[in-house]
């Protein structure tokens, strides 16, 4: 991991863990999950924009987000950039078929993250001694499967309107469970650069839809955080569905 990582004194138990409602562990009977913490290290808090792993280098740790923002992204040969996903509080990251094959990724944290840790070693170990964890990655990973579909068949197909509205019903919709008290509003970390590399567009083009958007009364995006302004209409233009695309139920 990246040196800047530090170790936090204080190591929050799994059975008192407050994401685990969103994460891998949440179908897990207490006893399963205390005898799965025995394969955390611990965990780790990284500031903002600090490099986890590098897309081409092989990486010895699995995580799973505790607290923060992280993009998973590819690097061109030419230089540029092709934002994934973002990986949020509960999710699962760095997981690969192959602990042998170096990462296909690179991930790097947008504000400052707390990371709970485990050696990518024993993964199997963790797996066959307990297949319920198995299970929930498999679940997990369908649902990112299904995510990037949505995604290819977003840049490929759709104008910059939808693009962008479909960004961000995604988003506020895997926040929205964490922070119910936000309402319509959530923090969005990523810059109109993160959204351009996200959605296959120009930073201008980015910045006159945003424009758009917003005389339109659809979106408010300001000081790092989104307002959602007309919800049904912004569903209509994106052409989201949330139970097909994340498996939550409709507001």
């Amino acid at each position: 991991m990246n040196t800047r990582a530090k170790k936090t004194n204080h190591q929050t138990p799994c059975t008192l863990c407050p994401v685990r409602q969103l994460g891998i562990f949440q179908r897990l009977p207490e006893a399963e999950v205390i005898k799965v913490q025995q394969y955390r290290s611990g965990q780790c808090v990284l500031p903002a924009k600090t490099l986890i792993y590098r897309q081409g280098e092989v990486h010895n740790h699995l995580y799973t987000m505790f607290t923060g923002w992280v993009m998973l992204y590819k690097t061109l040969s030419n230089g540029s950039r092709q934002i994934l996903r973002y990986v949020l509080a509960g999710d699962f990251l760095s997981f690969q078929p192959d602990a042998r094959v170096p990462m296909t990724h690179s991930a790097q944290t947008l504000t400052e993250t707390t990371l709970c840790v485990f050696p990518r070693q024993n993964l199997m170990q963790l797996f066959n001694e307990h297949p319920e964890v198995a299970a929930q990655i498999t679940l997990i990973t369908a649902r990112d499967i299904t995510l990037s579909y949505e995604y290819l068949v977003n840049i490929g197909r759709k104008n910059a309107r939808e693009r962008l509205a479909f960004l961000f019903l995604e988003i506020y919709h895997r926040v929205l469970p964490q922070f119910p008290e936000t309402g319509t509003t959530i923090m969005f970390p990523l810059t109109q650069e993160d959204i351009a590399d996200t959605v296959g567009l120009t930073l201008v083009h980015v910045n006159r839809t945003l424009r758009s958007l917003r005389e339109e009364g659809l979106v408010q995006l300001s000081h790092h955080k989104l307002t959602i302004l007309d919800y049904p209409r912004l569903v209509s233009l994106a052409g989201f569905n949330v139970q097909s695309v994340l498996n939550q139920p409709l507001l």
